[in-house]
């Protein structure tokens, strides 16, 4: 794991002391504080990584993507794929069930690709709809082997059956009660946890002890929704809680120097950026959307607000997707600003209302706070308004001629590292609300072209070069104010091990342990050192008489401390 760069020395870590593995007591508990409440659990309309994170404990999908950010075996044991890259075929396990008793085998797998299809039929599948416009049929060639047919060829569709959307369900799950055939909200999947209870506070995960792999070392997962960042800290400290995703910045020094608690970060593929709503007066005029790009000064608030966890963008994707390019910068520039919004005869005290999550993104609200701020400088009355996740993704999973609010704070972090999973998802007219989460309503005729032309090449350079064409012009359009790319840190309980970080914003639990930590004992040389300072062991040693009078036992004791001193100080 990596340290969060905070442009400051870093924390000298504590080492963690001596852990010896333990047997789980039963009916342990893994308590987890999380920022957000799930909009929704039906994997089809998922479309933020903190909520799929949730659902992986329950439903698998075929591939997933490994802690080294390739594509890896997860539900299905192996994969071929045709010469002419039409045709994919998996291996499933052998004995392998859902977590309601039904067999696992390839009919259930074509079941969830036919459910699939009508859910898009009828109400789009926000992430899925381009691979699933391809998708011909999928087939059970036996028990334990299913083919997927594509139309054409497209890139990265394997990674595609990574996100959530495409996990496998049971196919009974339809027949529980609160569950429909397109709308299911308490999963049942083959995951090494099963759905046990939802509330308004949390939800709560029971291990599946049919689960076909490693037997998880605790019985239940429970994750708790706290918006605020200091109430998910206060919960560690006080042993509420164990695991806490998206801690407080501003605490991670403290909780980095304890020797009661760790801190783990990787650097993130997470844009963070405001949309603005690029079809009604101000931002449908891209000089206004350069001029509150201008205005905001992020790296004061990336040093001030966020202590040094984030990079400010100079693309629409961050450095590490496939496809990226440096496309440009907005540096703080208020004045110039000021002239952008004359020019377009944008009145000064003109109204504009910022949304903002609550605990969804790093320090949101305090960071929403900022740029209300800076907007006012140059003549905008911003109100800013908190909300909880499913408030907010209501708010604005609408046309935009039923969405309010003028700009919403919001990010992105492709679940595969390739731009194909951002750019178009945010960035194609095709993809406006409620059909997909492009909910700046930008549209340019010209990137969508391009966009489109990187499904049609399997080329890697071609398709890089066609995801730098389309990033520096939506760079140059502004339909968003692009901020940073964040960092992901997660802090928890001294103890713990198997926490494991991905490079696509997500934190494997299931298979978390719990550790005896057994404290070190105090070094003899320590105790020696309080008693017998350098400076007098220094000074035994000069002395003509300590050299003469070897015989008596004080010249012995004098020159031990003496060494010792002289190790400590190396």
């Amino acid at each position: 794991m990596e340290s969060l760069n905070s442009g400051k020395s870093a924390p000298r870590p504590v080492k963690p002391p001596p852990r010896k593995p333990v047997k789980p007591p039963a009916g342990e508990t893994l308590r987890v504080g999380i920022g957000i409440k799930p909009d929704t659990l039906e994997p089809s309309q998922v479309t933020n990584s903190a909520v799929a994170n949730l659902l992986e404990n329950v439903v698998e999908t075929l591939v997933t993507v490994g802690a080294n950010g390739k594509i890896v075996p997860n539900l299905a044991k192996s994969w071929k794929v045709s010469a002419d890259g039409r045709q994919f075929t998996f291996t499933l396990p052998k004995q392998a069930t859902f977590q309601d008793g039904a067999p696992l085998d390839a009919k259930a797998v074509a079941w969830n690709a036919d459910r699939l299809v009508q859910i898009n039929a009828v109400a789009a599948c926000p992430v899925a709809a381009a691979e699933l416009s391809a998708l011909k049929s999928v087939e059970a060639v036996d028990a334990t082997t299913v083919r997927y047919n594509l139309s054409r060829p497209l890139p990265n569709f394997l990674a595609s059956l990574s996100w959530i959307a495409w996990g496998i369900l049971s196919p009974r799950s339809a027949g529980l009660a609160g569950n429909q055939l397109l709308n299911i909200q308490r999963p049942v999947g083959t995951g090494p946890f099963r759905f046990d209870a939802l509330s308004a506070d949390g939800l709560q995960l029971a291990r599946f002890d049919g689960f076909r792999g490693e037997r998880p070392f605790f019985d239940k997962l429970a994750f708790q929704f706290i918006s605020s960042p200091q109430g998910r800290e206060a919960g560690l400290r006080s042993n509420q809680l164990d695991v806490v995703l998206l801690p407080s910045v501003q605490q991670l020094p403290a909780f980095s120097k304890s020797p009661q608690f760790a801190v783990v970060a990787k650097p993130g593929t997470r844009s963070i950026f405001v949309n603005l709503h690029n079809q009604r007066p101000p931002f449908n005029d891209a000089r206004v959307r350069r001029a509150v790009n201008l205005a905001v000064d992020k790296q004061a608030i990336i040093k001030q607000v966020l202590q040094g966890a984030a990079a400010v963008s100079d693309s629409p994707v961050a450095p590490s997707v496939f496809g990226y390019c440096r496309a440009g910068s907005y540096d703080y520039d208020p004045k110039a600003a000021k002239a952008l919004l004359a020019e377009a005869k944008v009145r000064p005290g003109t109204p504009l209302t910022l949304l903002t999550p609550r605990g969804r993104y790093l320090e949101d609200e305090a960071v929403a706070q900022r740029i209300a701020g800076y907007l006012g400088d140059v003549g905008f009355k911003v109100t800013v308004q908190a909300l909880e996740w499913p408030a907010l993704m209501g708010a604005i999973s609408r046309p935009p001629d039923q969405v309010k609010a003028d700009m919403y704070i919001f990010g992105w972090a492709p679940t595969f590292a390739d731009a194909g999973w951002q750019l178009p998802q945010l960035y194609d007219s095709r993809k406006w609300p409620p059909f997909g989460p492009a909910g700046s309503f930008y549209k340019n005729p010209e990137v969508e072209k391009l966009l489109d032309a990187t499904y049609q090449t399997q080329d890697p350079r071609r398709r890089a070069d066609l995801f730098c064409q389309a990033g520096r012009k939506i760079w140059a359009d502004a339909p968003v104010i692009f901020l940073w790319v964040q960092s992901f840190p997660v802090t928890h309980k001294q103890g713990l091990t198997n926490i494991v970080l991905l490079p696509n914003e997500k934190v494997s639990l299931a298979f978390a342990r719990r550790v005896t930590v057994t404290p070190p004992k105090p070094a003899p040389a320590k105790s020696a050192k309080k008693s017998a300072p350098a400076k007098s062991a220094k000074s035994a040693k000069k002395p003509a008489p300590a050299k003469s009078a070897k015989k008596p036992a004080p010249a012995k004791s004098a020159k031990k401390p003496a060494s010792r001193t002289k190790k400590s100080s190396r």
